[in-house]
């Protein structure tokens, strides 16, 4: 059964980004990737170039900074060459899907190099340094890591949107690069989240940013979307 698209509704579209990188950031069960994905988003003040809707997504808008604004959004700047998809909220199965497939078609079109997601494994215990390694689709993603320093995870399961883009990816032939952090209980996620967007930066050489100034900024988002997950239904309603 083909599965229903989620759909793209431009405001400001870029044309094409060759050669540029897609981050994606939706919610997992970890806060991380998406609290990376706001604070460089924020740090390079990328505008919103579309929304993403399908009828997967839970009846949600959010308010930010007084502005109505769907729960799913994409960001883009030509001269950074960088673009980031991000959600307010958890894609269940059906959703992860269609984002999935909704990001690898869009790279496609705007003639992406690679696409740029993550997820996080909580871990008992142990010390509070966050480590961080991959997961690839082929052999182009494994050299953008190797190039980094990054090391391959050898032993995980990815779920989510990762595993999605992931697999669709390389059925499309888009090198897809999924960064695995490890993550401690009673450690909050904004903490994660700055060394995620550490590495990350060192493979989108033009998402610098000043990480101990967005400190606050990542506190700030850890926050924000917690209340907004307080205020919704349980994420399992979705699909």
């Amino acid at each position: 059964m083909e599965l229903d698209a989620a759909k793209v509704t431009a405001t400001d579209e870029p044309a094409k980004l060759p050669g540029g990188v897609i981050i994606e950031g939706f919610p997992e069960t970890g806060l991380a990737g998406t609290i990376a994905s706001g604070c460089l988003m924020s740090s390079l003040k990328l505008p919103m170039v579309g929304e993403l809707s399908s009828e997967y997504f839970p009846a949600l808008a959010t308010v930010l900074d007084g502005k109505l604004q769907a729960p799913a959004r994409v960001y883009a700047d030509v001269k950074r060459n960088i673009a980031i998809f991000l959600g307010d909220f958890i894609p269940g199965h059906r959703a992860s899907q269609v984002i999935a497939r909704a990001i690898v078609e869009w790279a496609k079109e705007k003639e992406i190099a690679f696409i740029l997601t993550s997820f996080s494994t909580p871990m008992e215990g142990g010390t509070d340094e966050h480590l961080v390694s991959a997961v690839v689709n082929g052999p182009k993603a494994e050299e953008i890591v190797n190039a980094a320093s990054v090391p391959l995870a050898r032993l995980t399961a990815v779920g989510g949107v990762p595993s999605r883009l992931l697999l669709e990816g390389r059925d499309a032939g888009v090198p897809v690069v999924a960064l695995l952090i490890k993550t401690h209980k009673g450690v909050q996620d904004f903490e994660s989240g700055l060394k995620l967007a550490e590495v990350i930066m060192r493979l989108v050489p033009n998402a610098q940013c000043n990480l101990e100034a967005i400190r606050g900024e990542a506190e700030r988002t850890e926050e924000n979307f917690r209340r907004a997950w307080k205020q919704t239904a349980p994420t399992g309603v979705y699909g």
